[in-house]
């Protein structure tokens, strides 16, 4: 069974939810770099990055800027991924 999927990823800003990179999820992955994942994170990688200096949510060693994990693994929070579906569903074009 294929667990993953095309992803947005978000930050919150304030108030607001941003979005600042795209990628995938890997959904039934349970622990990234030794580390056992919590059930309100998720393994993602980013293939597209929209907000270069952008904080990750969860940085890790030296790694702070969306520009930094580009093709990397790393821990993204649940509620701030959604998938491109879900997206779509949410924010229908506008004609």
């Amino acid at each position: 069974m294929d667990d993953t999927h095309p992803c947005q990823l978000y930050i919150w800003d304030g108030t607001e939810k941003t979005l600042v990179a795209r990628g995938k999820v890997f959904e039934a992955t349970t622990a990234l770099h030794g580390m056992k994942l919590s059930e309100d994170e998720v393994k993602v990688t980013v293939e597209e990055v929209l907000m270069l200096f952008a904080l990750v949510p969860v940085p890790i060693d030296e790694v702070y800027t969306v520009a930094h994990v580009f093709q990397c693994f790393l821990v993204w929070p649940r509620d701030l991924v959604f998938s491109t579906a879900q997206y779509r569903l949410l924010n229908p074009p506008i004609y």
